[in-house]
C-alpha cells in the first residue's frame, strides 16, 4: 500500500477518534437519531481527508433517521412509531417544547405548563431513551398504542438515574369533525414521572 495512503488513512482515523472521544460512551452499541450528527461529522472528516490521497471518498453520511425524527408526523400518519421517535429524539436533544408538543391538547395533556415541562426534564444532563415493542388497539373511533419505555442517564449533578413506565399514544380515526390535532398520534398518558 502506498505510504501516502497509509498516512492519510492514519490521519483520518486519528481525526475521527478525536471527534468521537468527546462523545458520551454508552454500554450498548446502538446508534440513535440524536447521535447521527456526531457520526456524520466524523464521516465527513474522513471523506474530506481521503480525496487528497486519490483514494475514493464516500460522498455523504446517512441522514434518513435524523430527517425522519426532525419533523413531527402529520395527521395522515397511520403508524404511531414516528410520533414516538420524534418525542424520544426531542427529549434526548433537550428540545423540551418539541417533546411537549407530542402530548395531546398541544402539550396540555402532559399536566405541565411549558415552563414546568422544561424544568422537570432539564434536571437531566443525559437522557437516553429505550423504546420497547408496543401494542396497538382500536376502540370507538380511536387507536391506542401502549409501549414500554425506559429512560436512563445522568442528572445535572452527575448521578445516574433510571425511569421505567408505559407511554400511551392515541389517534382519532377519521371521525367527522375531528381536528388535525386529534388525527395526529399524540401522547395521551404516561406512567413516566420525570
Amino acid at each position: 500500500m502506498d505510504k501516502t495512503l497509509i498516512a492519510a488513512a492514519t490521519l483520518a482515523a486519528t481525526l475521527a477518534a478525536g471527534l468521537l472521544a468527546g462523545c458520551d460512551t454508552r454500554s450498548d452499541s446502538t446508534v440513535k437519531p440524536a447521535e447521527v450528527p456526531v457520526a456524520a461529522a466524523a464521516h465527513e472528516t474522513v471523506a474530506a481527508v481521503l480525496p487528497s490521497t486519490g483514494a475514493p471518498a464516500v460522498t455523504s453520511a446517512p441522514t434518513s433517521i435524523a430527517v425522519r425524527a426532525s419533523a413531527r408526523p402529520g395527521p395522515t400518519e397511520r403508524d404511531p412509531r414516528p410520533a414516538l421517535e420524534y418525542w424520544r429524539t426531542a427529549l434526548e436533544q433537550h428540545r423540551y417544547p418539541a417533546a411537549r408538543s407530542v402530548w395531546g391538547d398541544n402539550g396540555a395533556a402532559s399536566g405541565m405548563s411549558a415552563a414546568e415541562f422544561s424544568r422537570a426534564w432539564d434536571k437531566y444532563r443525559i437522557i437516553d431513551i429505550t423504546v420497547g415493542q408496543g401494542d396497538q388497539e382500536g376502540a370507538a373511533g380511536s387507536s391506542f398504542y401502549d409501549v414500554p419505555v425506559t429512560i436512563t442517564g445522568l442528572t445535572r449533578t452527575g448521578r445516574p438515574y433510571h425511569l421505567a413506565g408505559t407511554v400511551t399514544l392515541r389517534r382519532v380515526n377519521g371521525v367527522d369533525g375531528a381536528t388535525p390535532e386529534q388525527l395526529r398520534w399524540h401522547i395521551e398518558r404516561s406512567t413516566l414521572v420525570p
